[in-house]
């Protein structure tokens, strides 16, 4: 199922916003991808679940050029990144944020300061505009008057909140989620799944999620991409997940894991 069902875009769906077409990627002589085929379509939550090692966040890093691919095309907003350089791909992150398993904060920043430092970089209005979007985005996540809080002074999901709120900052179109509640206890996964939707309904964005959090993907998901055997395996939406009688789907979902031993993510 490479194509969104009918229950979930429609007859007439709208043209993808990001499609992975025959990617392959190694590294060294661990294959990771050999024909990853994918697409994502504007305003839906789509979830990659995987076994450990099955490249799930090697797939949304390969989208911003984090990771290089091997082979196939990569496009966003119909144009091919793969051969962007740095400058292309700078703009290509203003309309794409990741929120990483870490979230990735600046230790020596304050929350203000980790906020602030996308919309520097993107030259994102006079410094009292961002000051404002700061405080805006704290709000929308839950944080107000965190501003001059240190990462240290944060528990596992404030933080996880926080790298949220600077994802959100520069306005993307597109926000790519890794392994966002991997690590947080059960109220803070409660909070972070519902801000997933939080903001797909707020902002209209498209969103990529990377997870082997079975609640959390049933929760979020409007479509489910499985990866097997090196390649986009089966798409799906979650009531067609829960449902599929596709051995490898139904043994993830009762709770097997991939095929791989080592994990790259």
């Amino acid at each position: 199922m490479d194509e969104p069902s009918e229950a979930t875009t429609g007859a007439g769906a709208p043209n993808p916003v990001i499609e992975f077409i025959g990617v392959k990627k190694a590294f060294g002589a661990k294959v990771i991808f050999e024909d990853a085929t994918l697409a994502v379509y504007p305003g839906e939550t789509l979830t990659i679940l995987g076994g450990s090692g099955t490249g799930k966040s090697v797939l949304i890093k390969m989208l911003i050029g984090l990771l290089r691919h091997d082979g196939g095309s990569i496009k966003a907003f119909g144009q091919e990144v793969t051969g962007l350089d740095e400058r292309g791909l700078l703009q290509i992150r203003t309309r794409i944020a990741m929120l990483f398993q870490s979230a990735a904060l600046f230790d020596s920043l304050t929350v203000e300061q980790n906020i602030k430092y996308p919309l520097r970089e993107h030259k994102w209005g006079t410094d009292a505009e961002m000051t404002d979007r700061v405080t805006e985005v704290l709000e929308m996540v839950g944080m107000p008057g965190s501003q001059k809080l240190k990462p240290s002074q944060l528990s596992g999901g404030m933080r996880k909140r926080v790298g949220l709120a600077r994802a959100i900052a520069i306005q993307p179109e597109v926000i790519l989620y890794d392994e966002p509640t991997t690590g947080l206890d059960p109220i803070n996964v409660r909070r972070i799944n519902g801000l997933i939707l939080s903001l797909q309904a707020r902002l209209g964005v498209t969103s990529i999620v990377v997870t082997h959090d079975m609640d959390s993907c049933f929760t979020v998901s409007d479509r489910i991409a499985m990866l097997y055997d090196r390649r986009i395996a089966f798409t799906g939406t979650a009531d067609e997940t829960q449902t599929c009688e596709i051995p490898y789907v139904r043994e993830f979902i009762r709770g097997g894991r991939g095929t791989l031993d080592e994990d790259v993510s």
